[in-house]
């Protein structure tokens, strides 16, 4: 609990000086390249928040709505990112299930598709997104050298352990 708590606090400054002007007024930059995960990474947790909401409702099944939240808190916190380095929000406006990237929402169907089928296929469907969230995470964090999208990325780590572990039991 103490640890939470102070990861809590941690982020939420990371957060108020992430927003904070430069002094030069100019907005901070990264690469093309860890632009690109940012905007895949939001789409990303759109896609599970999705999916969590969507089966919370047919399958009556509490962790799914509990980890809903969770996944818009992650939203939230990548906003914070994406404004900070001045991109554009790919997952404004867009309805459940609907991606800037077409591959996503391919797959939200597909998800969808498997998790209608029975309630330990819809566990298997978050123990999978889980799984892919904590493989993709990792593997952008191996390149990231500013310190508020490192702490960003590695609180997305630990929820996502948490919902697997969640979904595993």
């Amino acid at each position: 609990m103490k640890i939470r708590y102070i990861s809590t606090i941690a982020i939420a400054a990371l957060i108020g000086i992430a927003t904070l002007p430069l002094a030069s007024g100019a907005t901070p930059t990264v690469s093309t390249t860890l632009k690109a995960q940012l905007i895949y990474i939001i789409q990303e947790e759109k896609l599970a928040r999705d999916v969590y909401a969507a089966l919370a409702k047919s399958t009556g099944i509490n962790k799914f709505a509990n980890i809903t939240k969770s996944e818009q808190s992650h939203m939230d916190q990548l906003k914070v990112l994406l404004k900070t380095y001045g991109i554009k929000d790919p997952t404004l406006n867009l309805k459940a299930g609907v991606f800037v990237d077409k591959k996503l929402t391919a797959l939200y169907k597909t998800l969808m598709t498997k998790g209608a089928l029975s309630s330990a296929d819809a566990i298997a469907v978050g123990v999978l997104i889980e799984q892919t969230d904590i493989k993709d995470i990792n593997a952008m964090a191996k390149n990231v050298t500013q310190a508020d999208i490192k702490l960003t990325l590695a609180n997305l780590l630990k929820g996502s352990e948490n919902h697997l572990a969640a979904f595993s039991r």
